[in-house]
C-alpha cells in the first residue's frame, strides 16, 4: 500500500512538473484596451488591402456610424477623425473589441472583421480645424421661439416630442450641417437608433399607410419588424398597424414634418444655427 501511494505521488509531481515548464498556450485575444501606439510594421490594420478597406466602411456603417457618424465626425459618439494616430492601431481595436466609457464591445464581429475596421478609420485621417458659428446665439434662441421650434422639438425639460431632443445638439453637429438641415430637413436626416440594422435605416422617415378598409394615415415612423408598424403623428400619438391588414405602405424618403427655414433672412439663419451649435447640455 506504501508502495502504491509513493507511486501516485511520484507520479503527481512529474505532470505537475510538465505542466509547469510547458504552461498551456493562451487563447489569442486582441491587444488591451489602452494598448500603446504600435507602428505600421505591427499592424494587421496596416497590412490590409483596397478591399478589406472597403469592407471595413461596410462595417463601421452597420455597426459605428449611429454613434460616430457615417463619415466618422461624431454624433451621439465622439469624432474619430486621427484617433489612430492619437491611439494607435492597437488601441483603437481594444476599444471596439472591449468597449469603453458608454460604448458596449463589439461582440457580433470577429478579430479580423475589427482589423477592417480599423483600416477604415485609418483613412478618416486628423480632425480639421473646429469649425465656429458665426451668427448671434441669443438672437437665434428669440429665432428658435419666434419660428414654433419648441412645439416640435425639447431644449431641457421644455419644448415637444415629434423632432429630435436638441438639448446637446451643438455637441454632435457641425454649424454647416445645421445650417444644410435647416434649409433642407428631408435631405439627410439622423439615423434611427432603435429599429434592426439600425445604422442603415433612415431616421424620422414618413411612412404612408392605407388599410383594407380604404383609411389612410402618413406618419412618422418609430418601430416596424416583420409584422407590425408603429408610426407617430405630429402631436405626437401613437398609432399600430398590423401589416397583414395594411393594403399599402409607402416609405415618403426626402420627406419630413418638419418645414424648411429658408424663408430666413440669412442673418436670422445664421443665428439659429449659432444658438443650436451654443447648446452644448452639461458639461
Amino acid at each position: 500500500m506504501i508502495a502504491i501511494r509513493w507511486l501516485r505521488a511520484a507520479a503527481l509531481l512529474l505532470v505537475l512538473s510538465a505542466f509547469c515548464s510547458n504552461p498551456p498556450a493562451a487563447s489569442p485575444q486582441g491587444p488591451p484596451q489602452n494598448a500603446p501606439p504600435s507602428t505600421s510594421q505591427e499592424s494587421p490594420a496596416a497590412k490590409l488591402g483596397p478591399e478589406d478597406i472597403a469592407m471595413g466602411k461596410q462595417l463601421f456603417a452597420a455597426n459605428c456610424a449611429s454613434c460616430h457618424g457615417f463619415d466618422g465626425s461624431g454624433q451621439l459618439g465622439p469624432n474619430l477623425h486621427g484617433v489612430t494616430q492619437r491611439r494607435g492601431d492597437a488601441g483603437v481595436f481594444g476599444v471596439v473589441r472591449n468597449g469603453t466609457g458608454g460604448m458596449p464591445p463589439v461582440s457580433s464581429i470577429n478579430d479580423m472583421r475589427v482589423w477592417q475596421v480599423v483600416a477604415y478609420v485609418r483613412t478618416l485621417g486628423e480632425m480639421g480645424p473646429t469649425e465656429a458659428a458665426k451668427g448671434d446665439p441669443a438672437n437665434g434662441k428669440r429665432v428658435y421661439g419666434a419660428n414654433g421650434c419648441a412645439l416640435c422639438h425639447t431644449i431641457e425639460v421644455q419644448g415637444g416630442g415629434v423632432g429630435p431632443q436638441l438639448t446637446a445638439i451643438g455637441r454632435s453637429r457641425a454649424p454647416k450641417y445645421l445650417h444644410d438641415f435647416l434649409l433642407d430637413p428631408g435631405k439627410n436626416p439622423p439615423p434611427d437608433m432603435t429599429l434592426p440594422e439600425r445604422a442603415a435605416n433612415k431616421g424620422y422617415l414618413l411612412v404612408h399607410v392605407v388599410t383594407r378598409d380604404g383609411k389612410d394615415m402618413t406618419g412618422i415612423r418609430v418601430n416596424e419588424d416583420t409584422y407590425t408598424l408603429v408610426l407617430k403623428d405630429v402631436s405626437g400619438k401613437f398609432y399600430s398597424f398590423d401589416k397583414a391588414k395594411l393594403k399599402t405602405i409607402e416609405n415618403q424618403p426626402g420627406k419630413t414634418v418638419m418645414p424648411s427655414y429658408g424663408h430666413l433672412s440669412a442673418s436670422d439663419l445664421d443665428d439659429l444655427v449659432a444658438y443650436l451649435a451654443s447648446l452644448k447640455g452639461a458639461q
